[in-house]
């Protein structure tokens, strides 16, 4: 829940701030250049000054395109110059180099407060944050754009120069109250100013800055009459381009939105199925348990079982070990013959003629199981208890 409140609170702070300088964005204009500079790779220039108003394209002023706005005294600007340039691939250029400079004059009438330049090689855009000097009135923003093509082609190996300039003033009538003023000044020099411009086109973009506001001065009720026709097509485009910063801004809030949110899954997803590895070794691990006690439970029990059949087993043999065996037995001369060996002993002795002297012309008996001599009409071995 905190997350969500989090986002929606992010969204509309974000869609706040972006409708709160919205106007600052709409302040841009994007020129779409000559066939034969677009043939060359120059796709567009676009003029922006951040935070000034009513800025549009008014046209070409003796071979110098011009854009005017309004601004407030001591404003902050964010002046922008970007040239969009195609592919060098998609063309058959093999080597391309860019010069882009700007220089920024500041005035008060017509005394200049504050002058400024910039330059950038193998660049196509310019940014500058500049401030308006306290008590001026007017700023002008000079730029010349070349770009030189190389190629085995020859039809390529061209140079194109763009030179364009900003007009901001505090206010359209005080623009065209400066241009008046420098027209009524200097009407006698204009036709020689005029041709001194067209011989240097491309070279200093001070004087070509200093004859477009006499070009403008003196044309100003056709350029007058083309910003006025714009001025709605500005205010127009400057809407459309707010609310498609909006519609952005909402748009990429709600995909950062919905990809913390599945990022935000997917990690309690790999949280819950981590757990639920660890629950399941957990279980592997008490069943191994279980089934090794089980497994030394059952040694054991063989164990004991073998020990008691061992001492069974000792048991018997220390019994058997305790019987009576033959021993020795009593002669017929009162001598004793050990067991089988004295039997053997008289039965020899017998034969030799050594028999005791009641015994001689008579046959011995002998248990057939212990081999004792038996006595004469005896049933029972009286050594081991046998049947005779």
């Amino acid at each position: 829940m905190n997350q969500k409140r989090n986002a929606v609170l992010f969204l509309i702070a974000f869609m706040f701030l972006i409708l709160s300088v919205a106007p600052g964005f709409a302040a841009e204009v994007r020129r779409v250049p000559s066939k034969a500079s677009v043939e060359q790779g120059f796709l567009a220039l676009t003029v922006g000054a951040d935070r000034a108003e009513n800025l549009r394209y008014t046209g070409l002023e003796d071979k110098t395109h011009v854009y005017r706005g309004t601004i407030k005294p001591g404003s902050k600007l964010e002046l922008t110059i970007v040239a969009t340039l195609a592919d060098q691939k998609s063309l058959p250029i093999t080597g391309r180099s860019c010069i882009m400079r700007m220089q920024v004059v500041a005035k008060k009438g017509s005394e200049v407060l504050k002058t400024q330049n910039y330059s950038k090689e193998n660049k196509s855009n310019v940014f500058v944050n500049y401030t308006v000097p306290e008590g001026a009135d007017t700023l002008e923003v000079s730029e010349t754009f070349v770009l030189s093509n190389k190629s085995k082609d020859q039809k390529f190996n061209q140079k194109v120069t763009s030179q364009n300039k900003l007009i901001l003033t505090v206010s359209d009538a005080a623009a065209a109250g400066v241009a008046n003023s420098k027209t009524d000044g200097k009407a006698g020099d204009a036709k020689t100013d005029k041709n001194n411009n067209s011989k240097n086109a491309g070279g200093d973009k001070n004087t070509a800055a200093k004859d477009g506001d006499k070009k403008g001065g003196a044309d100003k009720g056709k350029t007058d009459a083309a910003g006025d026709a714009k001025d709605s097509k500005g205010s127009g485009t400057g809407m459309l381009a707010g609310a498609a910063v909006a519609v952005a801004a909402i748009g990429a809030g709600a995909f950062f939105y919905m990809k913390k949110r599945k990022e935000d899954q997917a990690a309690a997803e790999e949280i819950a199925r981590k757990e639920k590895l660890r629950q399941q070794a957990i279980q592997r691990q008490q069943e191994m348990q279980r089934e090794q006690q089980l497994r030394e439970a059952e040694q054991q029990r063989l164990m004991q079982q073998q020990q008691l059949s061992e001492q069974q087993r000792m048991t018997q043999d220390q019994k058997a070990a305790q019987q009576p065996d033959a021993g020795t037995q009593p002669g017929a001369e009162g001598a004793y013959v050990a067991g089988a060996a004295g039997v053997m002993g008289n039965v020899q002795n017998t034969e030799a003629g050594n028999a005791p002297q009641d015994m001689q012309g008579t046959a011995p008996h002998f248990c057939e199981n212990c081999g004792a001599p038996l006595k004469p009409g005896s049933k029972f071995c009286e050594n081991c208890g046998t049947k005779v």
